[in-house]
């Protein structure tokens, strides 16, 4: 089937980095999340995967080296002019300490799941609350499962166990 003229899939990563119980957050200078919290994240850049996505975005918008532990959620949606899927990984932090770029971030605060609770709608937004809050909570999400690819080093399945 031929893909319908003017409609696109983007797609996208987050890291929910915790660290001694507390959420890495970004507060964007930016388009619709512009003066508003979030967990750092992206577009995919072409050739990387979803895990590397997450990692570079939290590494470019705060200066933390951080690696994934599981991951946490999948956002995907669609309307007339396209679609998107956003996937959330639950990360540690391995290196640095947080600051903000400076370009599309003004603030870098780790935060309490109170913290987090405790913001309305117009001071965090709804998926990264919700994200954050998941990632917080005790238990695996998808694990990272040995699963021999044909493809190479661009595979990695997470699946429950």
């Amino acid at each position: 089937m031929e893909p319908t003229t003017g409609k696109w899939w983007d797609v996208g990563a987050a890291g929910a980095v915790i660290e001694r119980g507390r959420v890495l957050f970004v507060r964007r200078t930016y388009g619709e999340g512009c003066g508003r919290w979030s967990i750092p994240g992206g577009y995919a850049d072409h050739g990387e995967r979803l895990d590397e996505t997450a990692a570079r975005e939290v590494r470019e918008e705060t200066g933390v080296v951080a690696e994934v532990v599981d991951l946490v959620g999948v956002r995907t949606r669609y309307t007339d002019q396209g679609g998107a899927v956003y996937v959330i990984f639950r990360m540690q932090p391995v290196l640095g300490n947080p600051v903000p770029d400076g370009v599309e971030v003004d603030r870098v605060a780790y935060l309490t799941g109170e913290e987090i609770a405790a913001m309305d709608d117009r001071e965090i937004q709804a998926l990264s609350r919700h994200a954050a809050l998941a990632a917080l909570r005790k238990g695996p999400g998808l694990l990272e499962e040995d699963c021999p690819p044909r493809s190479g080093e661009a595979y990695r399945v997470f699946l429950l166990r």
